[in-house]
């Protein structure tokens, strides 16, 4: 959200209307924080008895994340395949991967025109690709946010890549899988 608010002060006095745009953004958001936050509180209050959680963002929230406020990197979304039934928690970490991937690519990437953003459903995994065709700059660190998606990724039994491309920019590369074991927990992605 703060992100997106300098991105709305800065375009404020040349483009209005991505402005309004990155002010709706930051209501949306500020909006669904609240409901989990009161219903945090509710369920802490009550000890869990009756609360209601508003279900976390997926897939179906991808194409309002990556609208980005003023344009200055233009984003190309492609999902594939079947999406809509994913387990919870994968739908949820291809979402926080896309995020996170969006919100980085919008403070690191130098001179970068394009994010290209990819998801894909296969039989047995759902793959993400996010890239950008910023200028190489060396050798960037992992920070909480990497660290906590690759946490994440492993947690269900999937892997996460990222690192600057062979040509331009940075890459980051997740594959998940798609279903849980008899057992009800992710199975390790076969090598």
């Amino acid at each position: 959200m703060v992100i997106i608010a300098q991105a709305g002060r800065v375009l404020a006095g040349t483009d209005p209307s991505a402005a309004v745009e990155a002010l709706e953004g930051i209501e949306e958001e500020g909006a669904r924080t609240l409901e989990e936050m009161r219903a945090m509180v509710a369920a802490l209050r009550d000890r869990g008895v009756g609360a209601e959680l508003a279900p976390p963002a997926g897939v179906a929230d991808l194409e309002r994340l990556v609208r980005t406020p003023g344009g200055r990197l233009r984003v190309d979304l492609g999902l594939d395949g079947e999406l809509d039934a994913l387990p919870p928690a994968v739908d949820a970490a291809v979402y926080r991967i896309v995020q996170e991937s969006v919100t980085n690519a919008l403070r690191h990437a130098v001179d970068a025109t394009e994010l290209v953003v990819r998801v894909a459903a296969e039989r047995h995994t759902v793959r993400v690709s996010v890239r950008d065709d910023g200028r190489r700059t060396g050798r960037g660190r992992d920070g909480y946010g990497l660290t906590g998606l690759r946490e994440r990724a492993t947690l269900l039994g999937g892997t996460l890549r990222v690192g600057p491309g062979a040509d331009r920019g940075w890459h980051v590369e997740a594959e998940l899988p798609r279903a849980r074991s008899e057992s009800g927990v992710h199975s390790r992605a076969r090598r």
